[in-house]
């Protein structure tokens, strides 16, 4: 059992009735989990597929880094439509787990940071009502991932200063994400399509679903405003502060410690700070508000 970068580790005694679970979500820490009594069902999922399949709560909910989508619904057993057209990443292709796999007393599993995972407690291959109690033991220590989040989002804060006027907000927002996302120079998102990706995978995947964005008439006439060359200025710093720490979350490798999925894990991190910059010109309850005027072009259209 190898632990990198832990400067600190945190051990949780965890205890499940048998048919319990825990919600598919993501950790920032490296998780070890040690399984003592009865099962414990896990599946886990890359970091990717938190973004593109799994419609993650927004930052500012109480379920933060949890996924929308209950993976107990049989959708073919109460043939909901209303479920499947709220969550149409997930339902439309539902995502297998890179690994699936029941803890017996005795076994251990370690989740990288940033890996979704689904867990569920007494778990019975044969029927779930034969389960027993599950008790594990969870070790959490700091993850380099985690760490390089931490100085992204410390040298990203209020790229533009803190007296930024309401009508700019959409124009400023739209310039940072388009030129972040450019800069990042990732294969899955064309250049040109950079805000039908914000568009999708931001608002769709953890606003829409949750009805937090509110009618769009009410931005159909907005007028984009232009940014200043001083604005440009400080736009192009903070995101040429910010690429070499997304680079290394990228390419996956950090002081000789492999991450699967690095593209994904720095995917996450962008929409945290897609979030974080609306959080600080706008406030919690605007967020989607913001990004949706964001994605106006000039005319009023997408």
């Amino acid at each position: 059992m190898c632990i990198s970068y832990a400067h600190f580790i945190i051990f949780n005694i965890i205890q499940g009735t048998s048919n319990s679970g825990t919600q598919c979500h993501y950790d920032v820490a490296n998780n070890i989990i040690v399984q003592l009594y009865g099962t414990k069902r896990i599946r886990c999922y890359p970091p990717s597929m938190g973004v593109y399949n799994l419609h993650v709560f927004p930052d500012n909910h109480p379920k933060a880094r949890k996924s929308q989508v209950d993976f107990d619904y049989n959708v073919s057993k109460h043939n909901n439509d209303d479920t499947i057209n709220r969550f149409p990443h997930y339902y439309q292709n539902i995502p297998q787990p890179a690994l699936d796999v029941t803890l017996q007393p005795g076994d251990a599993l370690q989740i990288p940071a940033f890996w979704f995972h689904h867990v569920e407690n007494g778990y019975s291959n044969s029927n779930m009502n034969e389960g027993s109690p599950s008790v594990s033991l969870n070790s959490f220590s700091l993850s380099k991932p985690m760490m390089i989040a931490q100085q992204i989002f410390q040298k990203a804060s209020n790229p533009m200063g803190r007296r930024i006027n309401k009508d700019q907000v959409p124009a400023i927002l739209r310039a940072l994400g388009i030129t972040l996302l450019q800069k990042l120079d990732i294969d899955e998102i064309t250049t040109g399509k950079e805000m039908d990706f914000i568009q999708t995978y931001l608002l769709k995947a953890r606003y829409t679903s949750l009805n937090m964005i509110g009618d769009s008439n009410t931005t159909s006439n907005h007028t984009l405003y232009i940014l200043t060359d001083e604005q440009n200025q400080a736009k192009n710093t903070c995101i040429d502060k910010i690429i070499p720490d997304f680079h290394l979350l990228i390419k996956g490798e950090v002081d000789g410690d492999n991450q699967d999925d690095g593209t994904g894990i720095a995917l996450l991190v962008v929409l945290h700070l897609f979030e974080l910059w609306a959080v600080e010109l706008v406030g919690t309850k605007s967020v989607a508000k913001a990004w949706d005027q964001a994605l106006l072009s000039d005319d009023g259209t997408f």
